[in-house]
């Protein structure tokens, strides 16, 4: 069930977890602002009603830069600090090679599709 949609991403909500699936192909400084306010926003919204579970769905996102990395590791580093857990999954190899080059590649709970990251939980 689709619970929300924004310009960047929708939202499907999956037993107790909310998965955010990307629909920009890009996330880079011209429109890193208007993502991470989308993103935040929904920050509010998933740590009101928890469990706060979240599955970032990368599957469209082919290009990203040290500002999208930032707001991947500030979105779940604030849903760790209220006690959740994110994990990424469907990451292109673009996407790949940036986190393990920005040296982020262990700070994230990583899974290869959409199931195996919701049944994780």
């Amino acid at each position: 069930m689709t619970a929300l949609s924004t310009r960047s991403f929708y939202i499907e909500q999956v037993r107790n977890v909310t998965v955010v699936c990307f629909t920009v192909s890009s996330i880079v400084d011209p429109n890193y602002e208007y993502v991470s306010d989308e993103l935040f926003e929904l920050v509010e919204d998933v740590t009101a009603n928890g469990p706060i579970q979240v599955v970032l769905d990368l599957g469209s996102v082919r290009r990203i830069d040290d500002w999208g990395l930032a707001m991947l590791r500030a979105f779940h580093e604030t849903i760790e600090s209220h006690g959740g857990t994110t994990i990424l999954c469907r990451i292109p190899q673009s996407v790949a090679t940036a986190l393990n080059s920005a040296g982020l590649k262990d700070s994230f709970k990583l899974r290869e599709t959409r199931g195996e990251a919701i049944w994780s939980f």
